[in-house]
């Protein structure tokens, strides 16, 4: 969960995007505007190490469950257009 928090909060800080971390119950919401539409994203480490991922604009809502981190830093990646360096 900390690389995607490190990745979000970079994201967030770089575009402006208001960002809300709860530890307690493991989720990360960001809103704002890309290319002129508004977004959510929505992330949740469920108990089973899988990731609830979803990503809503006003015409469609995509919810997706990953099962680990490295495939929701891929997604991640493509939506942001950002690189994501793997330390494995």
């Amino acid at each position: 969960m900390e690389k995607i928090l490190e990745l979000l909060n970079q994201i967030a800080q770089e575009n402006n995007f208001p960002i809300f971390y709860h530890d307690k119950t493991r989720e990360i919401w960001i809103t704002g505007y890309r290319e002129n539409t508004k977004f959510d994203l929505f992330v949740k480490l469920l108990r089973d190490g899988s990731y609830k991922f979803i990503y809503e604009i006003p015409q469609e809502r995509k919810v997706a469950l990953f099962l680990n981190e490295d495939s929701l830093l891929i997604r991640l990646n493509k939506i942001f257009g950002k690189e994501v360096v793997e330390d494995r």
